[in-house]
């Protein structure tokens, strides 16, 4: 997804064009987007929603490699036209994410990479994937996760931050379960954000460009900084099915 801070109008790194290439800022690249995939055990002609698909990589990678009738959707007009311009033939949709602009029970599976963590209000982001998708269906996320719970209420505080929106797995868990998704799968990946955040240091400098805008205060960013820190950031993957419909005697269960 297209690293932009909710609080904010501002460009950020990958919005400038210094990063417009979508693996430069997703822990892992197309190698974890694949291993995610794989889990989900789709059918040759599965529909498959790629939300926050930043410039169109994984949608390229789920309809070109795969074969997958694969739809890519941002809400950043800067990110669909990065899509567009990978390739014109790509399925792209200029859309919010909590409100997904698809008929209910239209998808096989939806892939959310570097997402959740961006999004305030993930209940409504979790009951649209649940709309959209069958019966059976499947979600795989890629996100970064506090591995120290106890430091994220000061990283909550700072709205502009742009992973302020970062959950730990016991609140994430008990949010698939309370819009009807069974988790599969959850495997942590922490080294790839190392990795990550060690290539953009050698390349830009710091890190201070992933998570700031030009109206960050310089006191604010090394608040921020101390922030992070203390709540430990890991790096997950995770797929979950959506709870299939049963019918006894007439009612649904």
């Amino acid at each position: 997804m297209t690293i932009s801070c909710p609080a904010t109008d501002d460009r950020t790194a990958y919005e400038s064009g210094h990063w417009e290439n979508h693996l430069s800022l997703r822990a892992g690249g197309i190698a974890l987007t694949a291993r995610a995939i794989a889990f989900c055990r789709l059918s040759a002609v599965a529909r498959v929603l790629d939300v926050g698909c930043g410039s169109g990589v994984s949608t390229e990678y789920l309809s070109g490699m795969l074969g997958f009738d694969a739809i890519g959707i941002d809400v950043s007009a800067f990110a669909c036209k990065s899509s567009r311009r990978r390739d014109p033939e790509l399925a792209i949709v200029c859309a919010d994410a909590a409100h997904l602009p698809f008929a209910s029970a239209t998808m096989d599976a939806i892939i959310a990479e570097c997402v959740l963590s961006l999004v305030n209000d993930k209940s409504a982001l979790l009951a649209e994937f649940k709309r959209v998708l069958k019966s059976g269906g499947r979600i795989a996320i890629t996100d970064v996760y506090a591995r120290r719970p106890n430091a994220m209420s000061r990283l909550h505080s700072m709205r502009s931050v742009c992973v302020s929106g970062m959950v730990h797995r016991p609140e994430l868990e008990s949010e698939l379960a309370k819009h009807g998704f069974s988790i599969e799968v959850w495997e942590d990946h922490t080294d790839a954000l190392r990795q990550l955040t060690a290539r953009f240091v050698f390349e830009r400098g710091s890190l201070e460009q992933l998570w700031t805008s030009s109206r960050t205060k310089p006191d604010e960013s090394q608040q921020i900084s101390d922030a992070l820190k203390a709540a430990r950031p890991g790096y997950f993957l995770l797929v979950a099915d959506k709870l299939e419909v049963k019918v006894h005697r007439g009612e649904q269960t």
